[in-house]
């Protein structure tokens, strides 16, 4: 995927990289964090929204 989601975290990360295939591979959204210290910090989120009984809802196991 070359489209990254966009959201304020832009503002302070760098190197952000959205990978994975939608129905194929798991989609993880990665990037080097600044923490309050002015240090960076790769972190990453496993990305998956899911309908969740007619709500979306952040869900990387599936709906519970």
């Amino acid at each position: 995927m070359a489209d990254i989601p966009p959201g304020s975290y832009e503002q302070t990360s760098r190197n952000i990289k959205f990978t994975g295939t939608p129905g194929s591979t798991e989609l993880i959204l990665s990037a080097e964090c600044q923490k309050a210290d002015g240090s960076w910090i790769q972190s990453e989120l496993k990305y998956d929204i899911a309908n969740c009984n007619g709500e979306l809802k952040w869900a990387p196991n599936g709906c519970s």
